[in-house]
């Protein structure tokens, strides 16, 4: 405060020094720091320090009338914070402190300025080395330019340190989004100095990446700085940019807007050699994050749709693929520019989480090549997370995004962590879908990305099994550390302890790839299981409770506590039902591999126990061991399909009524004993066989009457059926000739297509099985998109 206000010609104190002393009294409105942001002197009659304020959204509305209704009322001075100051006037001073005037302290940082509104003028006060270049550039060009479209304030220096500009906010409103006069006025100064220049000879773009390869701040984004760096490698120094006059600043907090004209300040960051449409991309971004709090997938509607009219011809022609080029190069010089300046800064404010979670998912337009959807959100979360406490659990060692598709990610957090990061993945443009398992201690978030892909988060807060608490969550968060790909995780030694207990409280063998982490004491024996895990001897389940049933956190109102969550986890946790699954086809068409493939895809990827049944429920044997035992078993899985004898429609009937009770039986069963508690029935052949291929159960029986007993069954959610080409079938299996697959086939792919037709709950899809990629891609999507 001292500092300004001996740059505008008055030296101020708490306690009076002379008898030329003034006393003023001013209100004031702090920052959230305790700061003070407006300064005004108390005698005003109008709220001057309104000038300036933003007026654009709901908030902002709602503050500005209580401001004036407060005027209006004449109770300023019982409801702004209130201070007696002695002004001493220097030779410098050029403003009358005793009349009507108004301070905005300005933005901490290197281009810091304060702004002093009086006798119908606006001055920049510089309080840095930087900021006084930046007025004196401000207003070099203000005085030498001119324009037609819209107006500029008339500049004159003051001293170094300050510059007077003139109010052209008289009958000016602010407008929150580009209309006519924005376009007109960007068009008029699109044609200052436009030029047509080759990347090589641009030397703002030179100077960004020079600056961008001298920044270096560990809290800057390293998944954004790595995204910024792919995108200039991929820039050849042979491609054309159309440059032009850019105000540089062209916010809706910068101008007001009157009979379709605008009158447009803030001209210190202007420059003759920035790209095509920066301002206009400015504009709306700038709004769209520091106003509207929208997210990157909303302002990237709002850069389309405000293009637009006569006046917006001349920005890309309409042409969306040069719209994108031209978001990039502004994405490039805004982001680099500001990085640098944020690298500079010993605090950073809250909009720079604002402005760099909504940049880093703007770039993601421009990598989403060498990138999946999947590993660019995981690159963001974990940006967002950066300068937060956290630490993963079990990841590995390497960039983040390297994570394998089949593997989830465990981040231990502080719980009031999580609702920022909730906000920052559903509002993330990449993704589609996100559902939630919500747990006292923890929050499983599983995420759909817009290419199909699947991210599963496990956002814990509190190491818990059951009621035990088995690990101090506060603890492990100050001993993380960050390994050489700016990843935080648990240290080796609460890795260790995590595992151990982990998986002896879950009654599983510690697999092998932990094997680092086991703790052979003298005392213990480890020894290898049959499933290549290793699991300890000597330090049972009841061991370990022993000595966690010891400490405070699970003792006494500690322990009434955890059994408290614990049933409420139980009772009214995030309810997960199961669902069933058929794949059907000619032997030969690839069910098993797919079969294989797609309980390993659901178990990892969609996080699902998944149980595998062939053709039937199975709750009654099959009808041969009635008589023979277990001997007929054998006989029946060594017996090839369609090799049945039987030619009785009697006997086929009665077999049939037996698979049949079997089904309508077992399809309750199979709802309590896997559905309902979330698992995933999968069944190698189903019901379907008996419609269109009964011979295959040795069956001779009417389609009408298998396909009437399909009505009382419990539908299957998913059901696909797999074909091939019977050159390929004919190749793996030589059961049935070319005739009855092509038969078969097209039977199987007529009665799915009347089926889904009919049905507005259950899914019948056919999939020609070339290519096992294809294939799981095509059965996985249909998975999470219904």
């Amino acid at each position: 405060m001292e500092n300004i206000f001996s740059k505008i010609g008055y030296t101020i104190s708490n306690q009076k020094n002379s008898e030329q002393d003034i006393v003023q009294n001013v209100l004031f409105i702090k920052n959230l720091n305790g700061s003070i942001r407006w300064i005004w002197n108390a005698e005003n009659s109008k709220p001057l320090f309104l000038k300036f304020y933003n007026v654009g959204g709901i908030r902002a509305k709602i503050f500005t009338l209580a401001v004036k209704l407060i005027f209006v009322l004449r109770v300023q001075k019982i409801v702004f914070n209130k201070k007696k100051y002695y002004f001493k006037k220097e030779e410098n001073s050029f403003f009358d402190c005793q009349e009507n005037w108004a301070l905005f302290t300005g933005t901490m940082g290197s281009n810091n300025k304060a702004i002093l509104y009086a006798d119908a003028s606006f001055f920049k006060i510089a309080t840095t080395v930087k900021a006084k270049r930046l007025i004196k550039s401000e207003h070099k060009i203000l005085s030498n330019i001119t324009f037609d479209f819209f107006k500029i304030p008339k500049s004159k220096q003051i001293s170094e340190n300050v510059v007077q500009f003139s109010d052209i906010t008289c009958g000016g409103t602010r407008t929150n989004k580009i209309e006519i006069a924005h376009l007109k006025a960007l068009t008029e100064m699109n044609f200052r100095g436009h030029n047509l220049i080759q990347i090589k000879d641009w030397e703002l773009f030179k100077d960004l990446k020079f600056d961008f390869i001298m920044t270096n701040d560990s809290r800057l984004p390293i998944n954004m700085m790595r995204k910024i760096s792919m995108l200039l490698n991929e820039i050849s120094e042979d491609d054309y940019i159309n440059v032009s006059l850019s105000h540089g600043d062209f916010t809706s907090w910068n101008m007001f807007e009157s009979e379709e004209k605008i009158s447009l300040y803030d001209w210190e960051l202007f420059a003759f050699d920035r790209s095509t449409g920066f301002d206009y991309f400015h504009f709306i971004i700038q709004q769209g994050i520091l106003i509207d709090k929208k997210s990157w997938k909303e302002i990237y509607i709002d850069i389309k749709e405000q293009c637009r009219g006569e006046s917006a011809s001349f920005l890309f022609d309409y042409d969306l693929e040069i719209l994108h080029k031209y978001l990039k190069y502004y994405l490039l010089i805004n982001c680099i520019n500001y990085l640098k300046i944020y690298a500079a800064q010993d605090k950073w404010h809250i909009q720079v989480d604002w402005l760099l979670q909504v940049w880093n998912d703007a770039l993601n337009s421009f990598v989403i090549k060498a990138k999946t959807a999947r590993e660019l959100i995981i690159m963001d979360i974990f940006d967002a997370l950066q300068n937060q406490k956290y630490a993963t659990i079990k990841f590995h060692d390497g960039y983040p995004e390297q994570l394998s598709v089949n593997s989830d990610i465990d981040i231990l957090i502080n719980k009031d962590l999580f609702a920022s990061i909730l906000k920052l993945i559903k509002s993330h443009s990449l993704v589609a879908k996100v559902s939630q398992n919500k747990k006292s201690f923890m929050n499983s978030l599983q995420l759909v990305m817009i290419d199909g892909t699947i991210l599963a988060i496990d956002l814990i807060w509190e190491f818990k099994r059951k009621n035990i608490i088995f690990l101090d969550a506060k603890k492990a968060l100050k001993h993380a550390y960050v390994n050489n790909f700016g990843v935080k995780s648990l240290s080796f030694k609460d890795t260790q302890k995590y595992i151990s207990a982990f998986y002896i409280l879950n009654n599983v063998a510690i697999p092998r790839k932990y094997k680092l982490y086991i703790k052979e004491e003298k005392h213990q024996v480890v020894k290898k299981t049959t499933n290549n895990s290793l699991q300890s001897i000597t330090s049972p389940k009841t061991d370990l409770l022993k000595q966690l049933w010891e400490k405070r956190e699970n003792k006494g109102i500690y322990y009434f506590r955890n059994s408290f969550y614990y049933l409420y986890d139980t009772v009214f946790r995030s309810f997960s039902r199961g669902y069933i699954i058929t794949f059907s086809g000619v032997d030969g068409a690839g069910k098993s591999t797919i079969i294989e493939n797609v309980k390993i895809m659901i178990e990892k990827q969609l996080r699902k126990p998944v149980v595998v049944l062939r053709h039937r429920p199975s709750v009654l044997p099959i009808i041969s061991t009635l008589f023979r035992g277990k001997k007929a078993q054998e006989s029946f899985e060594n017996t090839l399909p369609h090799s049945g004898t039987n030619k009785s429609l009697v006997s086929s009937l009665i077999r049939f009524m037996y698979y049949y009770v079997d089904y309508f039986l077992g399809q309750f069963i199979i709802f309590i004993k896997y559905t309902i508690r979330g698992y995933v029935v999968i069944y190698d052949r189903y019901y379907f066989d008996f419609i269109e291929d009964s011979k295959r159960s040795n069956l001779i029986l009417s389609k009408k009457i298998a396909l009437l007993g399909y009505k009382l069954l419990l539908k299957p959610k998913f059901n696909f059926f797999l074909f091939a080409d019977s050159g390929t079938i004919l190749s793996r299996k030589k059961e049935l000739d070319e005739n009855v697959i092509n038969e078969l086939t097209t039977n199987y792919q007529n009665l799915f297509s009347k089926l889904d037709k009919r049905s507005n709950t259950a899914v019948y899809k056919t999939i020609e099985n070339k290519e096992i990629n294809q294939t799981l891609h095509i059965v996985l999507q249909t998975l999470i998109n219904r």
